[in-house]
């Protein structure tokens, strides 16, 4: 009869806990080859350390004990290569799924990076801005803060953007000559994604790649004021149809402090 090995010595030289053994036993999937009736003492044998490898190898890959349990009962080589196919596409998913995390942590962290240089002030900069997308929920005149909010929530949650990878900044597409009057006419309430969604949707904007005319202010402010952006606009012919507001953190609790980059396409 082969040499038997206590629990203790089958857990040591196969790099695995007592306490795994123990369970594989309760749930059928690797049974002691003796236990003594007096100790209760479990037993293997040196032929079932290939079968403790087996087990360790699948696990490792993530495969289920309940499934390994059905494969090596049934013997059928078939099943494990089938459901490692499976694990092969599980993992695509996660590491596709992390690439996404990864892309999103890296957007933030350029995000606060930007954030950190707009203080608000009265300069006007002519910068080139790539395509931006954004979700828009659109706006009547006399609407609140927190109605233009809600409308967007709601659009949000719709199940066409079930998948959006959501991304700061929050925003208003504004009306051009209101803005000139240091007025805030919103047609649009926005927060930024990272791409456009699969379906078309009218709630769905491209904001386009180009030159832009940019200027910082509290625009949510009481004492918001974007008269050198306006002399600025007169004295150079510029008229458009909207401006696009981006909001830029500089305060977690007092939105209304923050600093927003309005933005006029040249």
């Amino acid at each position: 009869m082969d040499k038997l090995y206590t629990i203790g010595e089958t857990a040591k030289l196969n790099d695995i806990s007592i306490k795994s053994l123990r369970h594989y036993d309760e749930i059928g999937l690797l049974k002691p080859f003796y236990i003594d009736d007096q100790s209760g003492y479990r037993y293997y044998t040196y032929s079932q350390f290939a079968f403790i490898d087996k087990i360790k190898r699948y696990k490792n890959v993530g495969m289920q004990l309940k499934d390994l349990k059905e494969i090596f009962e049934s013997q059928n080589l078939e099943s494990i290569e089938l459901l490692l196919k499976e694990r092969r596409q599980a993992i695509d998913e996660q590491t596709r799924l992390l690439e996404d995390m990864k892309e999103n942590v890296h957007w933030l962290m350029d995000f606060f990076e930007y954030s950190k240089s707009l203080q608000v002030e009265n300069s006007i900069t002519i910068k080139e801005l790539p395509e931006r997308y954004v979700i828009s929920a659109p706006c009547k005149e006399g609407d609140s803060i927190y109605d233009m909010d809600l409308s967007l929530r709601k659009i949000v949650s719709s199940p066409v953007f079930k998948n959006a990878q959501i991304l700061n900044p929050y925003g208003y597409i504004l009306d051009f000559d209101k803005l000139m009057e240091n007025k805030m006419l919103a047609h649009y309430s926005t927060v930024s994604i990272r791409e456009l969604p699969a379906t078309k949707t009218s709630y769905a904007l491209t904001i386009p790649a180009g030159t832009y005319l940019c200027y910082k202010a509290n625009i949510l402010a009481d004492d918001w004021d974007v008269a050198p952006l306006a002399r600025y606009c007169r004295q150079n012919a510029i008229h458009k149809p909207y401006a696009v507001a981006f909001e830029y953190l500089t305060k977690l609790h007092d939105p209304q402090q923050s600093p927003y980059e309005i933005t006029i396409l040249l």
